[in-house]
């Protein structure tokens, strides 16, 4: 859940929201806590991003630990638990194109093209002032990298791989995508959280069917996932 606006009390300078009464969520890596809740709020997290980026292309874009609480769902339905994320001033809306662009991505670092990746990278730039060999470059890099992901675990590397491909663009003049950078920091964030909450838990389960049905959502056809049974 996220706090709502007190419509009543706002004006065009002060922003008035109720008020949330929650625990921070890595207070649930103490021992008190059970593991059981730690893999439910840890599934509960990523999903949430998941659908952010690929469902609803709306994306909390300062989802640091201090702003998600937890509080007990009054609710019948749904888990026992519930996950408030807090202080959503920032956000990221891509549009369209721009949600076609990353889920096309996206998609082609999970099928380990690399080529593909890197030349839709360049692709869908604003301005790019590689050369054609800078382009070349580029591309072969993001190539080495899928191929280095031996485990096809992208998602679950992001991080790692981000720095690898922002130096990568540096040094071969490829302007990245800013809504591409956003999602990939919005990955890394809450797959770092659920990771320290739920250590052997497997992203791709989680996010590969989103990244399915964006595919879907915007008609693209012959994605195929490795592993992944339709």
């Amino acid at each position: 859940t996220f706090p709502q606006p007190i419509h009543e009390l706002t004006t065009a300078d002060v922003l008035i929201e109720s008020f949330v009464n929650g625990e921070p969520i890595l207070n649930y890596l103490r021992e008190h806590h059970t593991d059981e809740e730690r893999q439910e709020l840890a599934t509960i997290g990523l999903e949430t991003v998941m659908k952010m980026i690929f469902l609803h292309d709306f994306v909390h874009a300062d989802l640091h630990p201090g702003n998600i609480l937890v509080d007990r769902n009054t609710s019948k339905r749904g888990s026992p638990l519930r996950l408030n994320m807090i202080d959503c001033g920032l956000v990221v809306e891509m549009g369209e194109r721009e949600h076609v662009n990353l889920t096309k991505i996206l998609g082609a670092f999970i099928k380990r093209d690399g080529l593909s990746a890197g030349q839709l990278m360049v692709d869908t730039a604003k301005k790019c002032q590689a050369t054609d060999r800078d382009v070349e470059l580029f591309c072969q890099g993001i190539q080495n990298i899928c191929d280095e992901d031996e485990q096809n675990n992208f998602l679950e590397n992001v991080g790692d791989y981000l720095a690898e491909i922002c130096f990568l663009a540096c040094r071969h003049k490829v302007k990245l995508e800013a809504a591409f950078i956003n999602a990939a920091l919005a990955c890394e964030i809450m797959e770092g959280i659920a990771s320290s909450l739920y250590p052997s838990m497997e992203v791709q389960r989680i996010a590969l069917p989103m990244v399915v049905k964006a595919e879907l959502m915007h008609g693209l056809k012959g994605f195929k996932v490795p592993g992944l049974r339709s």
